[in-house]
């Protein structure tokens, strides 16, 4: 029996494939207060009237429902899909840019939103912060090719396996203490 991946992993591997592994470490051995910064916390904060399902009074909005594609091997959740449009929107703190891994988080919850029989017309990412919708294509082929790459990706990462860091995301990595890639001298 394959292992499901949980649909909030594609992000975390495409900003660095370690810290999958570096996640499970803390979450299994310490409290969030270890491993949660406040850029976490904020974004916690920022799912919680979903989580608690008080983003919205209409009984035609699904908030916080947990879905599962078989095809994928995919668990997760969604924020929001408003049954009357058939629009799913994944909702972030800030979004200053469109990153490959929201899109790929979308896609996920698309795909196990269909299989579980829903009606998704459209994609959206919104901004909290700014108060910005995003609208997301719904995936052509090439990007189910994409999205099925990332997949077996991280289905199939070593851990000792070679991979192009970024500084920029090293220094700001709450693993770092914790990777023996990142060097704090190497990158000044």
């Amino acid at each position: 029996m394959e292992t499901y991946l949980c649909i909030t992993q594609i992000n975390d591997f495409i900003f660095c494939p370690r810290s999958i592994f570096f996640h499970n470490v803390y979450s299994e051995n310490y409290g969030e207060e270890t491993y949660q910064q406040t850029p976490q916390k904020i974004g916690q904060a920022a799912h919680l009237a979903v989580d608690e399902g008080h983003y919205s009074s209409r009984k035609d909005v699904l908030q916080g429902l947990t879905v599962y594609s078989e095809k994928y091997q995919l668990l997760g959740r969604i924020d929001t899909l408003d049954l009357s449009t058939g629009e799913l929107t994944e909702r972030k703190y800030s979004i200053t840019r469109v990153y490959d891994g929201f899109r790929y988080q979308l896609y996920a919850q698309y795909f196990a939103l269909l299989e579980m029989g829903y009606v998704v017309k459209r994609l959206k990412l919104y901004s909290k912060k700014s108060n910005t919708s995003y609208p997301i294509p719904l995936p052509g082929n090439n990007d189910i090719a994409e999205f099925e790459d990332v997949l077996n990706q991280i289905r199939t990462f070593a851990l000792d396996a070679p991979f192009s860091q970024n500084p920029n995301k090293c220094r700001g990595c709450i693993y770092n203490p914790l990777c023996d890639i990142y060097r704090e001298e190497i990158w000044t």
